[in-house]
């Protein structure tokens, strides 16, 4: 049940949110993505699975993001 709410909530992310995916990098079996809410004003910081479950999320900054974006 679990693992079904976070691949849905992933979803909703990409379809219902009006968020914008500004990054993307993926290490291993894990992918980042920081999502920019044009509305909100806001970033959010979420990290998935192999198999597109989301594993994590947090609102970030926007210096925080573009730390992470500028990070090699």
């Amino acid at each position: 049940m679990m693992k079904q709410l976070r691949r849905i909530k992933l979803e909703l992310y990409n379809l219902k949110t009006k968020a914008r995916k500004i990054f993307m990098r993926g290490y291993e079996d894990l992918t980042m993505l920081i999502y920019y809410h044009d509305f909100k004003k806001n970033f959010q910081l979420l990290i998935v699975g192999h198999n597109d479950l989301l594993l994590a999320e947090r609102e970030i900054s926007r210096e925080e993001a573009f730390r992470i974006m500028n990070t090699r």
